[in-house]
This record gives C-alpha cells, sequence and structure tokens, in this order.
C-alpha cells in the first residue's frame, strides 16, 4: 500500500497531478478543486491505492483529514473512489462531517452524486464513525454527549430501512436475525450496519 508521497510536482491536470520521486513519475488523481503550487515545488501527498481488475489508480490528498474521509466514503455502498473524489472537491472534510452530525440531508443532496437515498446511508453508515474520529470538531463533541443515554431503540433501525426503500417483509427476518446476534445491549447503529452488512452479502430472507 502506498500511503504517502513526497516529491517534486512536476504537472497539474485538471483531473490529477504528476509527482517526481526517486525518478518515478506518480500520476496522482485528486479533487478537481485542489489548489497546488507551481511546478517544481516539492509537495507531500497522502495517497489510498485503488485496485480494479481493469486499473490501478492512486488518489491523494494535501491533508490527512482529507484521505481518512476518503476512505470513510468508499466504504458506503454506491460510492466508489471518483465519486468519494467529487464528494470532496465539494465539500472540506470537516464541512461533510458536520453536516452527517447535523443530519443536514439538505447540504449532502446538494452535493455530486448524493441523492436522498445514499444520503440517508451516509448518515446510517459514517455518523458514528464520525464522533468516533473527532473529524466534526466541537459539532461532534455536542452530538456524542447527547447521544450517550444509553443503546437506541431498535424500532428506529426498522423505520430507517423503511425510509430507505426497503419492505417490512423483506427487512423483518435481517433485522430480527441481526438483533439476536448482537443481542439486546445494541444500539441503533450497530443494528443497522449489520442489517446493511447483512444485506450486501446477499444474506436477506430465504
Amino acid at each position: 500500500m502506498i500511503g504517502y508521497l513526497r516529491g517534486q510536482l512536476r504537472q497539474v491536470m485538471p483531473e490529477g497531478i504528476l509527482v517526481e520521486t526517486g525518478g518515478i513519475g506518480w500520476f496522482v488523481r485528486t479533487p478537481p478543486a485542489q489548489s497546488w503550487p507551481p511546478p517544481g515545488t516539492e509537495v507531500a501527498v497522502y495517497t489510498h491505492l485503488v485496485v480494479r481488475e481493469d486499473a490501478v489508480e492512486l488518489y491523494g490528498f494535501t491533508r490527512p483529514e482529507g484521505l481518512r474521509f476518503f476512505t470513510l466514503l468508499l466504504g458506503v455502498a454506491g460510492i466508489g473512489p471518483r465519486g468519494a473524489l467529487q464528494v470532496l472537491a465539494a465539500a472540506a472534510p470537516e464541512q461533510l462531517a458536520r453536516a452527517i452530525v447535523a443530519e443536514d440531508t439538505a447540504f449532502l443532496t446538494a452535493l455530486p452524486g448524493i441523492g436522498a437515498k445514499k444520503a440517508r446511508r451516509l448518515l446510517l453508515e459514517l455518523k458514528d464513525a464520525i464522533l468516533k474520529s473527532g473529524l466534526a470538531g466541537e459539532a461532534g463533541a455536542t452530538a456524542r454527549v447527547a447521544g450517550d443515554g444509553g443503546a437506541g431503540d431498535n424500532d428506529e433501525a426498522l423505520a430507517a430501512l423503511l425510509a430507505l426503500g426497503y419492505s417490512r417483509d423483506e427487512i423483518s427476518p435481517v433485522l430480527a436475525r441481526v438483533k439476536a446476534e448482537l443481542g439486546p445491549g445494541a444500539d441503533t447503529t450497530a443494528v443497522l450496519q449489520g442489517v446493511l452488512k447483512t444485506i450486501g452479502q446477499g444474506g436477506g430472507a430465504d
């Protein structure tokens, strides 16, 4: 895994940059709105390597927060690396984190490639991770204190899944199975993540 590059900036292109280090030129895909110094300047880039059947691509950011949020977005169903890059071109990681913690769906659905369903997935799948990471700053700390009252009501999990477009008949067996596996103390976020993971693995009702 290539996690960091430091070298001379050779070229800036709309879709990324070319960085020379050790006599090798690395093409790194970056957010289109990212600003860079003039070619010839030494730069440092935090990177994530994406390997697919038809391509091997390196994605990069000037700050570790950008890389952290990029990897979080890749964990959301329906968001690929280029889609995640578009999102991070439209908003800074801290803005995205605060919007997710505040459940600001209006902000999220204004982002490129994010409709209502993906916005709900971002809230369900990333809010807890963002609160733990500290990316949201003071907003995250406030939400964490407000949510310290104990495990969530898992009826909320059913309501959230219905809002995502699943039918009650489709989701009820999976929800019951996940709740049984996690135990009575599981909070709503854990239940939702378990259900979505099970569905994604083809583990729905027989």
